[in-house]
């Protein structure tokens, strides 16, 4: 997945220049817990990410992602509908791909 800022481009390199930093200054380590920032890093370089949902039932959840992704990929209806964690994960479009239609 490509970065969507060029500055971001090289941000794990930055980031490990600054703990490089934060290490050789004694005083400074032992103040700071840099596995703090490096988790941090991680979740930020990493190409997958995570939004969470909640309301009651029959609030709209489901009708806000399928408006959002702008496609009817949830089930909804009046009631109780979805009723269960779910999971939405992107994945690149396959060409050969054959999709079964039902009559």
């Amino acid at each position: 997945m490509n970065q969507p800022f060029p500055q971001c481009a090289n941000l794990p390199n930055q980031v490990n220049s600054l703990l490089d930093l934060l290490k050789q200054e004694s005083a400074l380590n032992r103040q700071q817990n840099t596995a703090v920032i490096e988790a941090s890093l991680q979740k930020a370089i990493a190409p997958k990410f995570e939004l969470v949902f909640a309301g009651a039932f029959s609030a709209g959840k489901s009708m806000l992602i399928n408006a959002l992704l702008e496609r009817e990929l949830l089930y909804s209806a009046e009631g109780h509908a979805t009723g269960t964690e779910c999971y939405i994960e992107y994945a690149k479009p396959m060409p050969n791909r054959i999709e079964k239609e039902w009559f």
